[in-house]
């Protein structure tokens, strides 16, 4: 499951640092790149999430009402950490477009670094 995580993180680095250097082309357009890559991550997460949900949903008629709120009181929590973790990352890329559509390119190269090393990283250890 970790080798998986990790190219999972590779790829979504890859596509991050292909919509940052697409907006950083045209920064009045930094939006639209920057968003279609994290609508695109956000609704791989909602898949993910949709694959553990369905099976429960499922067999939730066969499970009885005891269990169902038992399962409904784990959801919540659940829901809240996965905006915890998701919602940052988003905004923080909202505010890198914002950032760029306003002529500001500081976040974006620090971003572009940070994402280059990661990938190299990456590759590194991958070799």
């Amino acid at each position: 499951m970790g080798k998986l995580w990790q190219r999972i993180t590779y790829c979504r680095h890859r596509s991050e640092l292909w919509a940052l250097a697409l907006a950083k082309r045209a920064p009045c357009l930094a939006i639209y790149p920057i968003g279609i890559v994290v609508c695109f991550w956000w609704s791989i997460a909602s898949l993910s999430m949709l694959s553990v949900v369905f099976p429960i949903t499922l067999l939730l008629p066969h499970l009885g009402q005891l269990v169902g709120i038992i399962l409904a009181l784990f959801a919540i929590p659940a829901l809240a950490v996965l905006l915890q973790l998701a919602a940052p990352w988003s905004f923080g890329w909202y505010g890198i477009a914002v950032g760029l559509m306003l002529g500001r390119f500081t976040a974006a190269s620090a971003k572009e670094k940070a994402l280059a090393e990661s990938i190299h990283a990456y590759r590194t250890r991958a070799s």
